[in-house]
């Protein structure tokens, strides 16, 4: 796969909801995670080295299944399978697919090439380790345009 990564700019339909303007900042980046979170958490914690032992443990166990999940969004899926697994469905200019967000400047949506077939990835920044889905569009078909539409994210295929 090509490591070149083109960012699709999303367009806001004319039906758009009004967006609000957050000056929030965290130091936790998109890199951050539960676990690093829950660390940092328990080093500020000192007396109850006991509970951080037990709580290691917990997040130590736990850390299989994240890994499996991760290694699931990472995978180049099929668009039915991303149709079915949010809820989106196909229209005769391209598909729609639900993102739950009141902004959808926190969306990114990059594609790259593979042989003749186009690879898509939605990244959100309101999702712990940012990256959503990677999947692949029909042979031949291409992006043509990105709109958001209260809450509906709309690919036009060309």
């Amino acid at each position: 796969m090509s490591n070149v990564w083109r960012r699709h700019e999303i367009q806001l339909s004319d039906n758009k909801k009004m967006l609000g303007v957050s000056l929030d900042t965290s130091e936790n980046s998109l890199n951050s995670n539960a676990q690093d979170m829950h660390k940092k958490f328990l080093l500020n914690i000192n007396h109850l080295s006991q509970v951080q032992k037990k709580h290691e443990n917990i997040i130590s166990s736990m850390a299989v299944n994240i890994e499996e999940t991760k290694m699931k969004i990472r995978e180049i899926n099929t668009i039915d399978e991303v149709l079915t697994e949010f809820g989106g469905e196909k229209t005769d200019l391209g598909i729609n697919l639900p993102f739950p967000s009141e902004n959808p400047s926190d969306l990114i949506l990059q594609t790259t090439h593979e042989k003749d077939t186009q690879i898509v990835q939605i990244i959100s920044s309101e999702i712990f380790g940012g990256l959503l889905r990677t999947f692949k569009l029909p042979p031949s078909k291409e992006i043509e345009q990105i709109t958001w539409n209260n809450g509906i994210i709309e690919l036009s295929f060309m």
